[in-house]
């Protein structure tokens, strides 16, 4: 099926994917989660392994370099996130 990487998402997940658009940095989305930074780089090794094209690089700041595809996806998961009534900023 075209969108099965799609059901291994979460709530969660739609929120990290939505924190990397305002170039958030890593221990903050963990931070906002209440989860450790390795977890979220777990959650994230997942993101690569499961949705197509996704790749971005981090910096100790930042999220730096989003893919096209990867840029798509995570507006995906905010519109996602706006659509549950569940906006993050």
């Amino acid at each position: 099926m075209k969108y099965d990487h799609l059901r291994v998402l979460d709530v969660d997940d739609l929120f990290i994917l939505s924190s990397l658009l305002n170039n958030q940095t890593m221990s903050s989305i963990a931070k906002i989660l209440r989860i450790t930074p390795p977890a979220l780089s777990h959650r994230i090794k997942k993101y690569r392994e499961h949705i197509p094209n996704f790749e971005f690089e981090i910096t100790k700041n930042s999220t730096k370099r989003l893919s096209l595809d990867t840029e798509h996806f995570c507006n995906k998961a905010k519109m996602a996130l706006h659509a549950l009534g569940m906006e993050y900023d």
